[in-house]
């Protein structure tokens, strides 16, 4: 009777520290939601543009921005966010897998670099600018004599639009502007002393939209133990595309570049978030993403069709043998 106390005490300890250590990796994953965007797009040719996007109620969600193409697509994967560790704040590049999981893949320390802060009102005109009316004219110079308008408008929603505005004009324009609750930069225009100019507008749109990040990943590449991280996520069962992989004879340097960047790609994908993400997810996202490529190297020659053909005969060769091989990795 006593050895089966013992016994069960300690399975029970067994189980308790399972427990406590599936709810500190749980802890490290945190779910953020998105219920703004704004849309920043070339006055020049409106095709394409960087997304970025808020949370107008919760000012401790990270705001961040996702490049898109004319057919408002991302066109790579990449965003930018901020990341605040041991007073610091830094500025992380990273990939952004299935539209909602992010993992970083680069930084640096954020200093503002004396950012135009001071823009004083133009006069008492009010002017029109597409859908948006009633907008104040601001002016200021930066240090190179170069003159800034922003053309900005009073929503009347109560909400701050600073932080996501700042987020893209510091780093693109050198301006932070201070702006009040509802005030929206609708349109950014640099007048250059050669008489050129260049201009961004603005929309702003409702939507819903979550973002994951790991806490441990993002902490690992900026205290440089990014190697160590990456060995302990390393899943013991994988794809089996994952492992040494050899191509069809016919496949030349340039198509196995892009076929190992697309697997690298995947299996990184794996090893990040398979403990979060759904099998047939994982699946869907593999077809997804290689049509995306696909589209991008038809249109941009980086492939001929030729490379194209057999890119596509072997990824669907690796998807096929996966299926086949290791069909319950998940």
């Amino acid at each position: 009777m006593r050895k089966f106390i013992l016994d069960f005490k300690k399975r029970k300890l067994t189980l308790l520290f399972f427990i406590a250590i599936a709810s500190l990796c749980h802890a490290q994953i945190q779910k953020y939601h998105y219920d703004k965007e704004m849309i920043f797009l070339s006055d020049a040719a409106n095709e394409s543009g960087i997304s970025v996007r808020f949370n107008s109620k919760d000012k401790t969600v990270p705001v961040y921005s996702i490049g898109f193409n004319s057919k408002k697509e991302s066109i790579r994967n990449t965003i930018n966010f901020y990341y605040s560790y041991r007073k610091n704040i830094y500025r992380m590049d990273g990939i952004l897998y299935n539209e909602k999981y992010a993992a970083a893949n680069g930084f640096r320390t954020f200093r503002a670099a004396s950012p135009v802060r001071y823009f004083k009102k133009a006069s008492d005109s009010l002017y029109n600018y597409k859908s948006y009316k009633n907008l104040e004219k601001r002016i200021a110079k930066d240090k190179h004599g170069t003159e800034i308008e922003l053309f900005v408008a009073q929503l009347n929603d109560n909400i701050e639009y600073s932080e996501p505005a700042v987020f893209y004009l510091s780093e693109h324009y050198g301006i932070s502007p201070g702006l009040g609750k509802g005030e929206l930069v609708v349109f950014a225009n640099y007048k250059f002393n050669s008489g050129s100019n260049a201009g961004d507008f603005v929309e702003i749109k409702d939507i819903s939209t979550d973002l994951y990040l790991n806490k441990n990943q993002i902490e690992a590449l900026i205290e440089d133990r990014y190697r160590e991280f990456m060995q302990q996520s390393h899943q013991a069962k994988t794809p089996v595309y994952c492992s040494v992989t050899a191509f069809s004879k016919n496949t030349d340097d340039k198509t196995i570049e892009e076929l190992n960047d697309f697997i690298g790609h995947m299996c990184d994908y794996y090893d990040l978030w398979s403990n979060q993400e759904k099998f047939e997810n994982f699946n869907s996202y593999f077809d997804t993403e290689y049509k995306r490529r696909v589209d991008i190297y038809s249109r941009n020659g980086n492939l001929n069709d030729k490379q194209i053909k057999i890119y596509s005969e072997e990824i669907s060769r690796l998807k096929n043998q996966n299926l086949k091989e290791n069909l319950d990795y998940k």
